[in-house]
């Protein structure tokens, strides 16, 4: 066989990040913005596209438990779902978009990212695993085909376990996209103390992307108060931080072009130099949980 025959093969795919504020509750509002914003990216040539962490609801209501118990919340595949999934087939584009999910007959809620294809329709789900009280936790951390790339998905603070990320890489993601939410809970933030806040999150995007060697594409709200930090990553390990893309305005659309490896050797290279570790963190996390029981 040709020496050459197991060099990494690469194919650039056109990403987009939303960045948009979204009404607080205001469902129907929500998604006629984000189908604009749909249509926005189609004309640019996007070929993925990822909306915010509960896009479709805002998020600030977290403070009004109130108004957390009216939320719209709907099953996934269910109404929503066919919206954008009539959005993808006009727009030949994979859409990822946040909602509350709402288990059929029960009053279980998930805050959950869907994916949506332009000829597959639904394609599958992603719930959060680090939720917030009123949600409950997602169990499982599924890798999505696309016709473009094998996607990865995960959620706002889901970034500061690191294990997750590196599950979706041995599991063939070739792109990770992190819908997010981020804001500030006390009052009174000035804009600097808010980007300063935010060096700590930045520094965990960047690293789930540079330890996995993936393009990482986040999509944050965003605030009347600030600005946010929607972005569109390279992997690089060495140096300064590279952004494909970066968020100037409050309402934005970023697009990019990244680079997407095919045939990747990275997580059996990785299990071959250090598999041991894994099972040694297998051991330990049994540990734990038999103390907890």
């Amino acid at each position: 066989m040709p020496s050459h025959a197991h060099k990494h093969s690469t194919e650039t795919v056109r990403v987009g990040a939303v960045q948009m504020i979204s009404r607080n509750g205001d469902t129907p509002a929500n998604i006629v913005k984000a189908m604009a914003f749909c249509d926005r990216a189609a004309k640019r040539g996007v070929q993925i596209l990822c909306l915010p962490e509960l896009a479709s609801t805002g998020f600030d209501w977290l403070k009004n438990d109130r108004m957390a118990r009216r939320l719209h919340s709907e099953p996934v595949p269910g109404p929503m779902v066919t919206q954008f999934e009539q959005k993808a087939a006009e727009t030949d584009m994979y859409i990822i978009m946040g909602v509350v999910e709402r288990l059929r007959r029960s009053r279980k809620r998930f805050n959950t990212a869907f994916i949506v294809g332009p000829t597959e329709g639904y394609i599958g789900k992603y719930r959060k695993i680090f939720s917030e009280r009123m949600f409950e936790s997602g169990t499982d951390v599924p890798v999505f085909e696309t016709r473009h790339a094998r996607v990865g998905i995960y959620i706002c603070a889901d970034k500061r376990c690191p294990e997750i990320s590196r599950l979706l890489n041995f599991r063939g993601a070739s792109i990770l996209f992190q819908p997010t939410n981020y804001y500030c809970r006390k009052k009174g933030t000035t804009q600097p103390e808010a980007r300063r806040m935010y060096e700590g999150k930045v520094a965990a995007q960047r690293s789930r992307s540079m330890e996995n060697a993936l393009p990482l594409v986040v999509a944050n709200a965003g605030r009347k108060e600030y600005v946010n930090n929607s972005c569109i990553l390279a992997p690089t390990s060495q140096g300064p931080q590279r952004f494909l893309g970066r968020a100037t305005r409050k309402e934005q659309l970023l697009v990019a072009d990244v680079e997407i490896q095919r045939n990747r050797s990275f997580p059996a290279s990785y299990v071959r130099r250090v598999g041991w570790l894994y099972e040694e963190l297998a051991v330990e996390a049994r540990k734990v949980r038999r103390s907890m029981a």
